[in-house]
């Protein structure tokens, strides 16, 4: 039996910051950090593997942190919680003060005929499945992609360069429809059939045909596509099986139920990253989002309050803030967007704006910049944003995301003292947030209330 303050078990983007912010919190306090695949990857840049990376380990996540800070890492899986005491399937017992379920996801397989053939692929984050993974993707040519969600698309991207053939499979009538409003949504999908990808939307997989290997794939109106090679990307569900062994209180969305601080049902368990149920930031209700950044707060927050409120959370949700790239296309969104502000109900008014990211616009790497605000019709406060344009369009989510958070107003981001440069930004005469802003204000004032009133 071994003996640690601090139990982490899980070492992706949540529980990896999580024992940081615990050590630098608690630096008396011993915390070991349980996980089953070593080395470590990083998330967010599996899709890169294909091509902009030279090699499948130039995406490994590395330990050096966790080790100059003395953090114990062991590499096994957590089989039982009994009595404050980990049982290990290596046959390790650790008891614990302070447990940290960390346990992420897993990638969605459905019940499909054949999905089981040589050649289809869910995508884990699992370093020697990767390898795997990129050798097939070398050797095949026609490549099929189920779901058009941002890992979908990414990986398009990515496939486009290696010079494959690819098409995007989506359920419904656009692609990234859970992060975008339809004018971004069609903005992607030109972008990713400009780059050379076809898209089929409105239909779904129904069977995966081949005899030693994938071979082809048939879709709900019985179209068929040769195809040497199947990714399904079609979502993650939470890991929630030893929350489930230990009888913790799951919520709406499947994953494990907690409070504003993290806390689960159960006395010194908490629970963070994409285990962790989320309540929206303006609606407040469930929310299943899996984001690295979204892991990273909570490890930090968590990390500082093991023994006690230290750091006071000062947003009440989460926003769901998003970011991705593919081709000349970058694209954001945090908040709401105006299919969910309709979903529930909120009244609102949209100000959208469009202008170059740097001023002049000739300026050799200046892009179009597209941005649309939502902002409450009463309240006037900022409700959610989505850009579309170059690569500026990722911080420019960011500040969205900081004003969305510290409730600003219309009048307030009107009057933002910012600072530009020709090189750097747009004009200050029309800075996109700001722009759009007035396009807001302006519209809250028209006699008889415009089309884009709600």
């Amino acid at each position: 039996m071994s003996t640690t303050d601090i139990l982490i078990i899980g070492g992706g983007p949540a529980g990896y910051t999580c024992a940081l912010s615990a050590q630098n919190s608690y630096p008396h306090k011993k915390i070991t950090l349980v996980r089953q695949d070593d080395p470590a990857v990083i998330p967010c840049g599996i899709p890169y593997i294909l091509a902009t990376l030279d090699t499948v380990e130039d995406n490994i996540m590395g330990d050096t942190q966790l080790k100059d800070k003395q953090i114990d890492i062991l590499i096994d899986t957590v089989t039982e919680i009994e009595n404050q005491t980990a049982l290990t399937a290596g046959g390790k017992k650790i008891s614990y003060q302070k447990l940290v379920l960390a346990t992420g996801s897993h990638p969605i397989m459905p019940p499909i005929k054949g999905s089981q053939l040589p050649g289809v692929y869910v995508i884990k984050k699992n370093l020697a499945f990767l390898r795997q993974f990129k050798k097939d993707v070398d050797r095949a040519q026609k490549i099929a992609i189920i779901g058009g969600g941002f890992i979908g698309f990414e990986l398009a991207d990515e496939l486009l360069k290696l010079n494959k053939e690819v098409v995007i499979i989506e359920k419904v009538k656009h692609c990234l429809c859970a992060a975008f409003d339809d004018e971004f949504c069609k903005i992607a999908e030109d972008e990713i059939t400009r780059l050379g990808a076809q898209i089929i939307t409105n239909t779904t997989l129904t069977a995966i045909q081949g005899d030693r290997q994938v071979s082809s794939i048939t879709l709900a109106d019985n179209t068929q596509l040769d195809v040497d090679l199947v990714i399904i990307s079609i979502g993650w569900k939470p890991n929630v099986s030893l929350a489930q062994k230990m009888g913790l209180q799951l919520g709406e969305s499947g994953a494990i139920q907690v409070d504003e601080y993290m806390a689960t049902s159960h006395p010194h368990v908490f629970a963070i990253g994409d285990c962790a149920e989320k309540k929206d930031f303006i609606s407040r209700n469930p929310l299943m989002l899996m984001l690295a950044s979204t892991a990273m707060a909570e490890g930090r927050l968590i990390g500082s309050n093991l023994y006690g409120l230290k750091v006071i959370k000062e947003f009440k949700g989460t926003l769901g803030t998003f970011s991705t790239c593919f081709g000349k296309l970058s694209l954001g969104q945090s908040g709401l967007t105006e299919r969910v502000a309709q979903r529930y109900g909120f009244d609102y008014v949209v100000g959208t704006a469009q202008m170059p990211d740097r001023h002049p616009g000739k300026i050799s790497d200046a892009s179009m910049i597209h941005i649309k605000l939502l902002f409450s019709r009463y309240s006037h406060s900022l409700l959610g944003g989505q850009i579309a344009g170059g690569k500026s369009a990722g911080e420019i989510t960011n500040i969205l995301s900081i004003l969305i958070q510290k409730g600003y107003k219309d009048m307030e981001i009107d009057t933002l003292q910012i600072g530009t440069h020709p090189l750097l930004t747009a004009s200050p005469i029309s800075y996109p947030i700001i722009a759009a802003t007035v396009d807001a204000i302006v519209g809250t004032h028209k006699e008889g209330l415009g089309s884009d009133i709600h």
